[in-house]
């Protein structure tokens, strides 16, 4: 997966790493919602006990940015 400079940055601000990363990408119930943006979808995963958000290309080959997961996000997530 390439991650952009901004990714990597958020990523770097926020604490979630590259080892993180992979967690998120190897779990079997990897559920992605589509965003507000064309081209672009949301995973959202509990990682070391915090839920996170991956902003991604459809295509999966992108990591647009990476957040805290919002609670409307968090509950979805819960609920697979």
């Amino acid at each position: 997966m390439n991650i952009t400079k901004h990714a990597f940055e958020r990523m770097r601000e926020r604490g979630f790493t590259v080892e993180m990363l992979g967690k998120v990408l190897r779990r079997k119930d990897l559920v992605r919602d589509p965003s507000d943006k064309e081209g672009v979808s949301k995973i959202t995963s509990e990682v070391d006990n915090h839920f996170w958000t991956l902003i991604v290309s459809d295509d999966l080959k992108t990591l647009i940015t990476v957040r805290r997961a919002h609670e409307d996000e968090e509950k979805k997530a819960r609920k697979g």
